[in-house]
């Protein structure tokens, strides 16, 4: 390997504002569904 790709390299980006709020909602949407759908197999 050559100096230049000895080194790692990072990629970053800029957090986009409300993201992590939005993903939390739909996994919980996602689990009552699932869960919905469970009780009604019962």
């Amino acid at each position: 390997m050559t100096k230049e790709h000895d080194e790692l390299m990072e990629l970053t980006h800029e957090e986009v504002p409300g993201y992590r709020k939005i993903f939390f909602f739909l996994i919980i949407c996602a689990s009552i569904y699932l869960a919905v759908i469970l009780a009604s197999t019962l």
